[in-house]
């Protein structure tokens, strides 16, 4: 009996796009003969829901690579693939239960593999839900009201240059922007700054809980920059799309032999109609859902990228259907593969005393994680977190480290000033309040609490 792998070759890819530790990477490891690498991956990724992986293992115990040669193994692992729908599962397990006809074992040994990678566990815990139809989204984001269009950079818009910005940010009681994080960009720096000056002037209506205006962590967005409405840019598609089209067979080949970063990428392609290389990626993927089902296969790949998005995605109801555990599940796994932006938002909603998930320890462990790596968001919110608990030194010490960051911030002020009272220096704390308030109006963000407490030591 021989079985191949699902992936069989490696392939050239396109500058600037590396392999990641993926389907593609582990295949690699298992093409040289390194079988302990690769079936170490599988196993990484069979966790995550990943079919193909979980096939290849049984290859692998079949034939003994990595492992010592198992039939009762490999059996296992290829009714686990066929649970996923791999065709190719269902013959091997039927011509393994002929050789060696043990039904009883090779059903005990099935059911202790699935409780931990089976496709029941895989569904209820991480499996989104997409639809072609849009869902009803849950914990609607504020509504924008007043939106400046970001300025396509001029030397990208002479050559055609097309990309996006992902970008996370906060809102405050009042609906402005605060706290800007771009969080990836394609290409790379080049759409950054042009998003980042426009965002900060958006505003939102104000975020209501119960009646009572309340700021908004982390919305997310992904911003696209295209060309495609110029007239001078569809004649240009035109003449390049020869040229286009190779490229882009190209990409698509990757993204099916595995490649979790092209997947993550294409996914962000094709979230817009407009860009010129997603018209001829939709030839190929023609579904309603092909970005959302891209954007799934890179994170059962692994890709922390992905992983956060998905996870994002499920919060909200953007894309598919909301489902809190299983978008806190995905977020989990993109922040233990040490994603800050992950760790950051993790913390967050484990800070939401209005969830079952609410937890002030773990929020804190999953802040300072990204507090030590200079996230500015999470070093701000520790600062605060440490404050409530009356943890004074510690608190300066981060502190200290935002303040390198933005010395100004209206927030650390009033840090700033909490810390003067413990030194029972009013004087000073007020003259840092009324300073974070002069901040706050400059950037046009809420007062409110500001002077609150300025009435509180006044």
């Amino acid at each position: 009996m021989k079985f191949f792998f699902r992936i069989l070759f490696l392939l050239c890819f396109l500058p600037n796009f590396s392999a990641n530790a993926d389907l593609l990477s582990a295949t690699s490891f298992y093409n040289k003969g390194e079988y302990q690498k690769a079936i170490n991956e599988f196993k990484r990724l069979a966790k995550l829901g990943n079919k193909d992986a979980i096939y290849n293992i049984g290859v692998m115990y079949l034939h003994g690579q990595g492992v010592k040669e198992n039939l009762f193994n490999a059996h296992s692992w290829f009714q686990l693939a066929a649970d996923f729908g791999v065709e190719d599962a269902k013959s091997a397990t039927q011509l393994i239960a002929q050789k060696i006809n043990q039904p009883q074992q090779l059903e005990s040994g099935y059911l202790a593999l699935n409780e931990h990678y089976g496709f029941e566990r895989y569904q209820k815990n991480l499996l989104p839900v997409f639809n072609q139809r849009p869902f009803q989204k849950s914990n609607q984001p504020p509504r924008r009201i007043h939106t400046v269009d970001a300025k396509y950079p001029k030397s990208a818009y002479e050559k055609g240059i097309e990309g996006w910005v992902w970008l996370e940010f906060d809102i405050d009681e009042s609906g402005a922007v605060k706290d800007v994080d771009i969080i990836d960009a394609f290409p790379d720096k080049t759409f950054n700054r042009a998003i980042y000056n426009a965002v900060r002037r958006w505003r939102y209506e104000p975020y209501r809980v119960d009646g009572k205006a309340q700021a908004f962590t982390s919305r997310s967005l992904l911003y696209h920059f295209t060309t495609f409405k110029g007239e001078r840019y569809q004649a240009s598609f035109a003449d390049q799309k020869k040229e286009y089209q190779i490229k882009i067979n190209r990409l698509i080949d990757a993204a099916e032999q595995g490649n979790a970063l092209i997947q993550y990428y294409i996914a962000n392609w094709m979230n817009t109609d407009e860009h010129n290389a997603t018209r001829l990626l939709k030839f190929h993927w023609q579904q309603a859902t092909a970005s959302s089902d891209l954007l799934l296969a890179s994170a059962e790949n692994g890709f922390p990228n992905s992983q956060y998005r998905l996870g994002a995605n499920l919060l909200r109801g953007k894309y598919t259907r909301a489902d809190r555990e299983k978008g806190l599940n995905w977020i989990l796994n993109a922040a233990q593969s040490g994603f800050v932006f992950a760790q950051y938002r993790l913390a967050r909603e484990l800070l939401d005393k209005r969830t079952i998930q609410y937890d002030v320890d773990k929020a804190k462990r999953w802040l300072t994680m990204a507090a030590d790596k200079g996230h500015f968001r999470s070093q701000r919110d520790l600062v605060e977190l440490l404050l409530s608990e009356k943890n004074w030194p510690l608190a300066q010490q981060y502190l200290t480290k935002a303040l390198q960051l933005d010395e100004e911030h209206p927030d650390l002020l009033l840090s700033q000033a909490k810390l003067k009272l413990v030194e029972n220096d009013q004087a000073a704390a007020q003259r840092l309040v009324n300073k974070a308030i002069t901040e706050a109006e400059q950037r046009q963000w809420s007062i409110k609490k500001l002077t609150e407490f300025l009435h509180q030591i006044s």
